[in-house]
């Protein structure tokens, strides 16, 4: 082939890598606090990031490049520079996107995104707003394209040369070499995976090597959840099945109600009372902080609702690529504390003000046993009081909660869930310019839900089932943050978990222990008294002789905390560890050290292979885990 191909071949590549590096310095430079390094390490994960470049562009340009040495002048030319134009801008359009939500979610996005967008019919109530929002993001994204076009045009503007078929064809051996390459990251034993971004001297940077395409490639189509095996001697014995047992805590509230509110986004640094800096949003939160009992080392499971609330409720951690709820194990019988209490008696409902089935919510809380799931359609003024985007503001629908409750069946369990501290942070009229605005977005919309919540507590007092009710007050993950401390592997994950019983001024206090979203289920029935042994994927949090750890799953690893120390296992080996006693940034990776971490590995072994086997035989209740 003559020159003009090879200087058009390496052209379009170039190009390729050029956009992409600039969407990714987008990406960077709109969450710079979330990765404060040195330049030096900042330029080796630029030029790293090429690497996992390649391996996008090969897979999703490759047949442009095998078409290559046949374009000419006419439809063909239009074509292929259509393809190359519109996949390129894709790329860059799902980096430009990841700029922003990776602030809500700590992790590049994956394959499940398409079906977290459209699970209901969330997108396009909020699409526009985000456009009005991130508009910036829009308007970089539109200048790199042009330059992109500019450029493939000026690389298409010269005919070439005339060559015969059989000459054409000879240029694909070294075509087709140069994409299978590219396409397994280069000259390696196996391809180059998620994992690998971790090789970079900053491993905390391994969000600014990746790119959102390569990730989606990665995880598209791929098993849900491997089977985990290990040997006995390599793992702890890690019963999921939890046993009545006594506690100092345990049955001290039999027989009363339980509400547990998740609030949206309500992470521990927004708390003053638990955030250990000198600011906070939520007032009344810190007043429950002081007469409730308190769990200092509380953690969530995951970086997204659809994850955080199975967790809550039903034990289920989401230690896969796609969300349990919305997984091919959704449909698997479950305990949660809905179906549990219900054996019991208890009458279960689950409030949320959002649309239709939004995230899947009304399909998980049935199949979790719950009697009844509200929405903004069951709210009596479901217009008049929709916040344009997400349903019904949070005071409007937690006052309409209390008089629901008023009204049910006694004893009885619900789970409330608010919407109004979410992006965009839609506040009624009347409470805008009430609340501090501080430095973060959504800082003003934490002071309006922590007023709704105290105004949900205030008109709760004044029934006669408030005195003989506890209360959970939680989060279903974190969202934007300006601290180092809470930009973590470990500090991006912690959440209040506040047991608040206006009758018992003995459930108060604040505890040291790691608890996890996965524990409160546990933790709760221990304080009902419940007398029947269950599946958890949690421990309760009283029991003295459980190990008090958290789990999560980022960037195609598994994360535990125990101990003092974090880890995160590839399912394989351990390729991370830290020391947070010594090394709360996570700046010092000791997994090659002399340092012992064996116990945390030893344990993830075992929560995996007792995750894995729940969920693959569906055996996620006490008399399916028991079937032999």
């Amino acid at each position: 082939m003559n020159v003009l191909f090879w200087k058009r071949f390496i052209g379009a590549w170039l190009i390729a890598f050029l956009s992409l590096t600039l969407s990714r310095i987008v990406f960077y430079s709109n969450l710079l606090s979330y990765f404060e390094s040195p330049f030096s390490e900042v330029l080796n994960a630029l030029w790293f990031g090429l690497q996992f470049d390649a391996v996008s562009i090969a897979y999703l340009l490759g047949l442009f490049f095998v078409a290559l040495p046949f374009i000419k002048k006419g439809w063909s030319q239009h074509v292929a520079s259509a393809f190359y134009i519109l996949m390129l801008g894709a790329m860059n359009l799902l980096n430009c996107i990841d700029a922003e939500f990776f602030k809500f979610t700590a992790r590049r996005s994956t394959d499940d995104i398409f079906e977290y967008a459209f699970l209901s019919d969330d997108i396009f109530n909020i699409g526009p707003n985000l456009l009005t929002h991130f508009w910036y993001l829009i308007v970089i994204f539109v200048l790199i394209m042009l330059l992109v076009l500019w450029l493939f045009l000026q690389l298409f503007k010269t005919e070439p040369a005339p060559a015969k078929f059989w000459v054409k064809s000879l240029a694909l051996i070294p075509t087709a070499l140069i994409i299978v390459l590219a396409a397994r990251g280069g000259l390696r034993p196996i391809p180059l995976t998620i994992i690998d971004a971790g090789m970079t001297e900053a491993p905390h940077l391994n969000a600014v090597v990746l790119s959102t395409p390569f990730t989606i490639l990665k995880t598209w189509g791929k098993p849900e959840l491997d089977r985990y095996e290990f040997p006995a001697d390599e793992m702890v014995n890690l019963n999921p099945i939890i046993q009545p047992d006594s506690t100092e805590f345990t049955g001290k509230l039999k027989g009363k109600n339980v509400v547990i509110i998740i609030m949206e986004s309500f992470g521990t640094e927004y708390i003053k009372a638990l955030n250990g800096l000198d600011v906070g949003y939520t007032p009344f939160v810190d007043s429950l902080c002081l007469m409730g009992l308190v769990f200092e080392n509380g953690y969530a499971n995951g970086h997204r609702s659809i994850e955080g609330i199975p967790a809550i409720v039903s034990s289920t951690p989401t230690l896969m690529y796609e969300p349990y709820t919305t997984s091919r194990y959704a449909g698997n019988n479950i305990n949660s504390l809905a179906n549990l209490l219900g054996k019991k008696g208890y009458y279960s409902t689950f409030m949320h003000a959002g649309n239709k089935n939004s995230m899947n919510f009304e399909s998980f809380a049935g199949q979790a046993g719950y009697n009844v799931f509200y929405d903004r359609n069951d709210y009596p003024f479901p217009d008049e009081h929709y916040d344009g985007f997400w349903g019904i503001s949070d005071h409007y629908f937690m006052n309409h909660c209390v008089e629901k409750f008023t009204e049910f069946k006694k004893p009885f369990f619900s789970t409330i869930f608010t919407l109004s501290s979410h992006h965009p942070y839609s506040l009624p009229r009347e409470h805008q310019n009430k609340y501090p605005k501080g430095t973060l977005p959504i800082h003003e919309s934490l002071g309006y839900a922590d007023e709704a919540l105290r105004q949900f507590f205030e008109s709760a007092s004044k029934t006669e089932w408030f005195e003989n009710t506890l209360f959970v007050i939680t989060a279903d993950h974190t969202s934007l943050s300006e601290h180092p401390q809470f930009q973590t592997k470990l500090g991006s994950l912690r959440i209040p978990i506040v047991f608040y019983a206006p009758s018992d001024s003995t459930i108060s206090g604040r505890f040291q222990q790691v608890v996890q979203q996965a524990d409160i289920m546990p933790t709760v029935l221990d304080l009902l008294g419940y007398d029947q042994p269950f599946f958890s994927l949690g421990v309760n949090a009283f029991d003295s002789t459980a190990e008090h750890a958290a789990v999560a799953f980022k960037h195609d690893q598994h994360q535990l905390y125990l101990n003092g120390k974090l880890i995160c296992f590839d399912g394989e080996h351990t390729t991370f560890a830290f020391d947070l006693e010594k090394d709360l940034l996570n700046q010092n990776n000791l997994v090659h050290s002399d340092i012992s971490f064996s116990d945390n590995e030893h344990f993830i072994k075992a929560y995996l292979q007792n995750y894995s086997k729940a969920l693959l035989e569906n055996k996620m209740t006490f008399e399916a885990w028991e079937e032999k």
